[in-house]
């Protein structure tokens, strides 16, 4: 009877947990969207973006209940909104922060690609961003944080 007590709360422990937990076939998995991801900047126009070793990495957020946007240029904080097609995806209201960095012409040129953006598609974890059919930025999903201490991520 001494042990019977611990016993049947490590078995109700071990049931309760399992009942709980998801299984993969209950995910449903959201592979084809851009919302309330983090997506790290990995080229502009068809060049790398070099992981900055002063700064995080540039990225972008586009939030689902708001239609807000918002991100980090690698150094500076920008904002904005959002309208979203099927594939179509355009960007409004941009505004950012105005701390001078070393660096800031690949923060214009990523401010400027995101105001021509027109379009999107999305491969596994990587979305690229169009403008009239031509690819002009790259970007991967996950968390800043992870992602800035991790040289092999592209």
């Amino acid at each position: 009877m001494r042990y019977a007590l611990p016993f049947i709360f490590i078995l109700t422990s071990v049931f309760l947990v399992n009942s709980c937990t998801l299984k993969t076939s209950d995910i449903v998995t959201q592979d084809n969207t851009i919302l309330d991801a983090y997506w790290m900047l990995v080229s502009l126009e068809g060049q790398d973006v070099p992981m900055p070793s002063d700064s995080r990495t540039a990225f972008i957020r586009f939030q689902e209940k708001e239609n807000d946007v918002h991100g980090f240029t690698g150094c500076n904080k920008f904002f904005g909104k959002y309208t979203l097609g099927e594939e179509s995806l355009a960007l409004s209201e941009l505004r950012a922060t105005r701390m001078a960095c070393a660096g800031m012409e690949n923060e214009n040129k990523f401010l400027d690609v995101l105001s021509r953006v027109d379009s999107y598609r999305i491969s596994k974890n990587v979305l690229t961003l169009y403008d009239d059919d031509k690819a002009v930025a790259t970007f991967m999903t996950g968390n800043p944080d992870t992602l800035d201490n991790d040289p092999g991520r592209y």
